[in-house]
């Protein structure tokens, strides 16, 4: 693992030995993901500062989580904020304890409700994280379908969902969310270095976490 937090790109299994690494030296899960989502947030409004009223759709784990803490910046910095659960309630501890942060406090919506998407102007994705792998189900196919016919300005965290984080060369895209602004966090996946995926990332700009500080220092 040594220096392995100065690489430019990590699989999603060197990532999640990463988060260990920086959780055993002293950096929290939790605090990773306070880090991940407030500087995602300060990152969406440099780059669409007009923004006005948002929907964060998220999933049940980690990404969500993530999800979570961006909603409750966004709000803070004067955002309409809603959230939609798009598969439910968090199932992760992190994301339930950041879900408990915000859920007195904005509309929390369903899938159901993806008729709303009309009335924003900013979209978040964080339905999906580099833990995905497979083919989109239902509902999160048919949200995505809708991100994607929706005209909002859309920041997807980590990579836009749909995607497999270390999808190989030759592999073809299927449905997933595509993005005006894709933030990973500490270092950029293979995904993001594909070809066939460029078209669904946006702008893609690195967020810090905090792993770098905290392995370096050791």
């Amino acid at each position: 693992m040594k220096f392995l937090y100065k690489k430019e790109i990590v699989t999603c299994s060197e990532m999640k030995a990463l988060e260990k690494a920086a959780d055993e030296a002293g950096l929290s899960y939790y605090q990773m993901m306070e880090n991940a989502g407030t500087r995602a947030s300060e990152l969406i409004l440099q780059h669409h500062g007009q923004t006005e009223n948002a929907l964060v759709f998220c999933g049940k784990g980690n990404n969500g989580g993530d999800g979570f803490v961006v909603a409750r910046k966004l709000r803070e910095a004067g955002v309409h904020t809603q959230v939609i659960l798009v598969e439910g309630p968090p199932a992760t501890d992190d994301a339930k304890t950041n879900y408990q942060l915000i859920r007195e406090h904005m509309p929390i919506l369903t899938a159901q409700d993806i008729l709303h998407i009309k009335e924003t102007d900013l979209v978040v994705d964080a339905i999906y994280g580099t833990g995905f792998h497979g083919q989109l189900r239902y509902p999160a196919d048919r949200v995505i379908t809708r991100i994607n016919e929706s005209n909002a300005y859309v920041a997807a965290l980590d990579i836009p969902s749909g995607l497999s984080g270390d999808m190989k060369t030759g592999e073809a895209p299927g449905i997933c969310v595509k993005a005006n602004l894709t933030i990973p966090f500490h270092a950029r996946k293979p995904i993001h270095c594909h070809e066939a995926a460029a078209q669904f990332m946006g702008m893609v700009v690195l967020a810090d976490i905090g792993i770098g500080k905290i392995l370096g220092d050791r």
